[in-house]
């Protein structure tokens, strides 16, 4: 089993601990009518030096997640080190200070009871050092003076250690989601892959069931047409017209099947190369049309490619179909973190932005991609739609 690191000193709340100790000390060395021999300031700072020694590096790294007697060892060090300093203090400044990071320690180490046992045995300490200076009535008044500030105190570090593990626990939740969001990604990229695989599977058994089949019907009407040649040419020209028409069918399904198996409208080509062929696709149906790169090229993955491409083959389509639109601009924008495509018309935009299935697919598609695709438009005011895809995807 391993050990975590020990922490290093005057971290997060050790400096509270720290700023409390000083102005406990900055009250002994100005109170009125006391002075100090060097051997009780020496004394003094080396009692404080333990104090705070023991209250932040020594309190984080071996009490918090100690056993219950070392917890109450460490109240056995901390209180007779506090009457310690008061006594060499002269009894004056104000050494009750010194009482209360022990309070908040004790909302740290204690559960229910235990809080409040702590905070009474502070209490009652500074009201029995009170007591012994001026008599039982000065050291009562000390206590229940002293007890709200012990309850302030108790009340505080409660909310603040529950306000802490909220934090934590929505930190860990939002982990948690962010790994299940990319595992969630990365199952629907494996299902797509899968699925494209049985899909080319099976347009492979049907290009070679068909095409088996076309063949060999075309070979039995050339044999029949080699024997029409040789007993009744007249005959030849009707099966070699069925073989001609068979060949015609084959080669019909053969392109069909290719076409449909094709991996990517990228493969073997650029993106660049293809988002221009599109703009003068769109070019030579009468739209005026520009398209621009912004930023630093990168070479981005096949997945956040071929959305690109979808993304812009699905907006461009739109635009011809429904925009009546005269121009379209294009912009392709590449940022330190992320790459962004946006295509918008001067068309007759449309009062549900949001768009039919084929803008929902295309969402779909960016969201699983860790990125957004944002709709705009209005009646009469053309339609811009723009995409985003982080690099990491």
């Amino acid at each position: 089993m391993t050990h975590p690191k020990p922490r290093q000193l005057l971290q997060t709340g050790d400096w509270a601990f720290v700023v409390v100790v000083v102005a406990s000390y900055v009250s002994f060395f100005t109170a009125a009518d006391v002075t100090f021999t060097g051997f009780e300031i020496l004394a003094l700072a080396v009692v404080g030096l333990l104090y705070t020694a023991i209250g932040t590096y020594g309190f984080e790294n071996y009490v918090v997640s100690a056993s219950l007697g070392t917890k109450i060892l460490y109240y056995a060090l901390q209180f007779p080190l506090v009457m310690g300093i008061w006594v060499l203090s002269h009894f004056s400044g104000a050494f009750w200070l010194l009482l209360l990071p022990l309070v908040s320690h004790g909302s740290v180490l204690f559960n229910g009871a235990g809080v409040w046992v702590i905070g009474a045995l502070t209490a009652l300490i500074f009201g029995v050092s009170q007591g012994i200076l001026g008599g039982w009535q000065m050291g009562l008044t000390a206590t229940l003076s002293f007890a709200p500030g012990v309850v302030f105190v108790v009340i505080f570090t409660q909310m603040t250690m529950s306000e802490s593990r909220a934090r934590e626990q929505v930190e860990r939740l939002a982990q948690d989601l962010a790994a299940a969001h990319q595992t969630l990604a990365q199952y629907a990229v494996q299902a797509e892959e899968l699925a494209t695989a049985k899909e080319r599977n099976r347009l492979a058994r049907e290009i070679h069931d068909s095409l088996g089949h076309y063949l060999t019907a075309i070979n039995v009407q050339l044999e029949v047409a080699r024997t029409l040649s040789e007993s009744d040419p007249s005959q030849v020209l009707q099966p070699l017209e069925r073989a001609q028409a068979l060949t015609k069918e084959g080669l019909h399904e053969v392109r069909r099947s290719v076409a449909a198996l094709r991996a990517s409208p990228l493969e073997g080509k650029s993106l660049m190369t293809v988002l221009a062929a599109l703009v003068e696709d769109l070019q030579t149906s009468g739209i005026a049309t520009s398209f621009e790169v912004q930023g630093e090229l990168h070479s981005l993955p096949p997945q956040l490619e071929l959305a690109l491409y979808r993304v812009m083959q699905e907006a461009l389509t739109n635009v011809r179909k429904h925009a009546q639109a005269r121009h379209a601009e294009v912009s392709l924008a590449y940022t330190t973190e992320d790459v962004r495509l946006r295509v918008r018309d001067d068309g007759v935009g449309s009062d549900a932005p949001t768009g039919g299935f084929g803008l929902v697919g295309l969402r779909e598609r960016v969201q699983l991609l860790g990125g957004d695709l944002h709709c705009a438009s209005e009646p009469d005011a053309g339609f811009t739609l723009e995409a985003r895809i982080p690099f990491q995807a």
